[in-house]
């Protein structure tokens, strides 16, 4: 109860205060006061993180997940690395991937169709609906395929890129073994 006196004291002042200044009547002012607290406490509670922010990151779908992407392009460059590095002549190999886009879910949907026929005309309504899996109490979308990002371009360095016959053996490797033009791939001696 003596907190609800002092709040009350509180608004009391500024209040009065602010009749003095402006002739406006003592409870338009109080309606004006809460109004602006109100907004500061929205206010801040934007500003302010809440406890449970980790908890929905963990439950979030895999759409947020962009470390899948970067878990792609460093296995692909792993695996190319090794691949070239295996190739007669090359050497110690370094490269770098592009990746054109990113990783794609494409989620399970369950579709409903209506057929709406009137006397003139015919209609068709369609109602897409994700279907949800529920697993250990997290409820999380249901991915039917994984569309890995296309590989856009390589520039490797190699000790052996000065030889034009090695040289076009790790084109010729890279290009088939990513399914990318050659125009897109780059040797260069390291």
């Amino acid at each position: 109860m003596n907190m609800m006196n002092n709040f009350n004291n509180f608004f009391g002042k500024i209040t009065d205060k602010l009749h003095r200044k402006v002739k406006l009547p003592r409870k338009i002012w109080i309606i004006v006061l809460i109004g602006i607290s109100g907004l500061a406490l929205i206010f801040l509670s934007e500003i302010i993180p809440s406890g449970d922010s980790e908890d929905r990151n963990e439950n979030s779908s895999p759409v947020a997940d962009t470390s899948y992407s970067s878990s792609f392009k460093r296995e692909t460059e792993r695996e190319l690395k090794e691949i070239i590095s295996k190739i007669d002549g090359v050497g110690e190999v370094s490269l770098m991937l592009t990746l054109d886009g990113t990783t794609e879910y494409v989620y399970a949907e369950d579709v409903d169709t209506e057929t709406d026929e009137n006397s003139d005309s015919k209609s068709d309504k369609y109602k897409n609906q994700v279907i949800i899996v529920d697993s250990d109490g997290n409820e999380t979308a249901l991915v039917k395929k994984i569309i890995e990002p296309k590989v856009k371009g390589v520039v490797i360095v190699c000790s052996g890129g000065g030889n034009t016959e090695i040289k076009e053996r790790v084109i010729k490797a890279v290009s088939s073994a990513l399914n990318i033009s050659t125009n897109n791939i780059c040797v260069e001696k390291g």
